[in-house]
């Protein structure tokens, strides 16, 4: 498994409204479905660390299923399309910024 970071959001709200809004008819976790309905990622809104409270700031994890693991453009996208609604930076498992 791999996983993608949009970090530095700060409304938890308005980025799960987001990821209904570009993945309709998912829910906690949000699913990119490939063409067969077989899961591609998974998306999970959270507090940037798991000791942190709920005031933020958040970020969403997605990780890439084991067999999808080489259709990161599929999941890249659907990170930007939220970015592009919500603000914050994508990283990855290396912490590097894309």
């Amino acid at each position: 498994m791999k996983s993608y970071f949009l970090e530095g959001v700060h409304n938890i709200t308005v980025v799960e409204k987001e990821l209904s809004s570009v993945l309709p008819g998912q829910t906690g976790p949000w699913l990119l479905l490939a063409s067969g309905g077989d899961p591609i990622a998974y998306f999970y809104p959270r507090a940037k660390a798991k000791d942190e409270d709920a005031a933020g700031p958040y970020l969403v994890q997605a990780d890439i299923s084991g067999r999808h693991y080489n259709e990161d453009d599929a999941v890249l996208r659907v990170l930007r399309l939220v970015q592009n609604r919500v603000g914050g930076e994508i990283r990855d498992d290396d912490d590097n910024r894309l």
